[in-house]
């Protein structure tokens, strides 16, 4: 026997064994029953979500109130520096220009503040909801079989008895209507 076919036998004997070793550990294995969730829809939909979107949106038209109130106070105070410029020796007026300058810096702060504010009260609301969903889907596999529970988004296709958005959705719906987001201070 030469080398090639030495070396043939050797691999077809490799492959032999590996398909077997393959189909004999794939034996063992159970059948995986495999669930849908449209985990979006979940945290767009949810009558958790809407109640904490309500009450974000509610926060930020008051911040937004008091943002543009700085906004009309500074154009007022800057309009007066602008008619003061010929009144006001350089000195004097370059320290009221300076003033105005923080000014608006820490008018900037205070709306940055804000918005960081705001993220976080979103971030600790939606938790909240996440922290409701996860039991109620190890509920459902645990109740249903399912192996494995995949996000819609990662999923090209699949049919439509494997989707349980609707049933987490209800269940949901029923335990968390409403999550309180303190406001942000």
């Amino acid at each position: 026997m030469g080398r090639k076919s030495a070396l043939l036998v050797i691999l077809m004997a490799l492959s032999f064994t590996a398909v077997n070793a393959n189909r004999a550990w794939s034996e063992d294995l159970p059948r995986a029953v495999i669930a849908v969730l449209d985990y979006a829809k979940i945290l767009r939909a949810s009558d958790a979500t809407q109640d904490v979107t309500r009450q974000i949106r509610r926060y930020r038209d008051s911040f937004r109130a008091e943002i543009q109130a700085d906004e009309i106070r500074l154009r007022g105070v800057e309009t007066d520096l602008k008619r003061q410029r010929s009144v006001l020796s350089p000195a004097a007026y370059e320290q009221r220009r300076q003033d105005f300058k923080e000014q608006v810096i820490a008018a900037q702060k205070r709306g940055q503040k804000r918005k960081r504010q705001l993220d976080e009260a979103m971030k600790g609301a939606m938790n909240q909801v996440q922290g409701a969903v996860i039991p109620i889907v190890k509920k459902l596999t645990e109740t249903k079989g399912f192996t494995l529970v995949v996000d819609k988004s990662q999923v090209l296709f699949a049919k439509k008895f494997m989707d349980i958005t609707d049933e987490v959705m209800l269940q949901l719906n029923q335990q968390l209507r409403t999550v309180t987001v303190p406001k942000p201070k």
